[in-house]
């Protein structure tokens, strides 16, 4: 077990201190997103809540792998945080603990110590995302989960349109406010469409992603599969890396962030082909 030890302004040494490492599962219908927000209830707060009673009545904070937008879910996030060592609080009972005291639609999948250097943030090396569309009938149990399209039917060629977007290209056509990037230029490593009967997953696996990014892409690539534009068009936006180029974005409720990886090519085995609420 690692950990530091923190000292106060005046040097006096204070309780060791150990690095935590997360990872969650969330419905985000009824929440304003992950990160803390002023005017509603983010993820991130009611996780930061729950952590700071268990450990004492103390403020914690914790870093995120995403900042996932209002209504956009999860079975992979991943977050890391800093707290005194309690010996009488292990990394098990942190798990059972936190879940006694979160609502249902947060759930804790693990915790575990990590070296004080972790952060969910920045040591993330790829993100996968699947995003759900329902080409059938509405379903009420699944309607909170997906984007309902019945005309959605041209698979092929939104494959061929997938098959576009993979590699390394300026990605500014598909990110809101691309303006405040340095660097629009990401990678997708992989991209798919699989089928579940009536649901259709769309899948990528990227380095990183801008904001919205992916909802953006998924805006363009239904207008393909509703036959509205061709597959062509894609590199054609591309090129022209303007925002006012694209489609709107996709709903948030279809969107899922299925893994973050902390190890380079830690994708080249990871499968989908379930809806991801199966994989829970």
């Amino acid at each position: 077990m690692t950990s530091t030890t923190a000292s106060s302004p005046s040097g006096t040494e204070m309780e060791e201190q150990l690095t935590f490492k997360m990872e969650i599962a969330f419905d985000g219908t009824n929440y304003h997103g992950w990160q803390t927000q002023p005017n509603g209830l983010a993820v991130q707060q009611a996780i930061e809540e729950r952590l700071g009673r268990l450990f004492g009545n103390i403020p914690i904070r914790i870093q995120g792998s995403s900042r996932t937008d209002s209504g956009v879910h999860a079975l992979g996030m991943v977050a890391s945080f800093r707290a005194p060592e309690r010996r009488n609080i292990p990394d098990w009972k942190i798990l059972k603990a936190m879940n006694r005291l979160l609502p249902d639609d947060i759930r804790i999948r693990s915790v575990e110590v990590v070296p004080p250097e972790f952060n969910a943030r920045f040591a993330a090396k790829g993100k996968s995302y699947v995003y759900v569309i329902n080409s059938g009938e509405v379903n009420p149990f699944t309607s909170r989960w997906s984007w309902r399209l019945f005309d959605f039917q041209n698979i092929a060629a939104v494959q061929t349109a997938l098959d576009f977007l993979r590699g390394t290209h300026d990605f500014t056509s598909f990110a809101v406010e691309s303006k405040k990037y340095d660097d629009p230029v990401r990678s997708i490593i992989r991209s798919e469409i699989y089928e579940c009967g009536p649901l259709k997953c769309i899948h990528f696996i990227g380095d990183g992603f801008l904001y919205k990014m992916v909802r953006s892409m998924v805006g363009v690539l239904a207008e393909i599969g509703r036959n509205r534009l061709p597959p062509e068009i894609i590199p054609e936006m591309l090129e022209m890396r303007d925002r006012s180029c694209a489609r709107d974005t996709a709903p948030a409720a279809g969107l899922f962030l299925m893994k973050v990886f902390y190890e380079h090519n830690g994708w080249d085995n990871y499968e989908m082909r379930s809806v991801p609420w199966e994989l829970y």
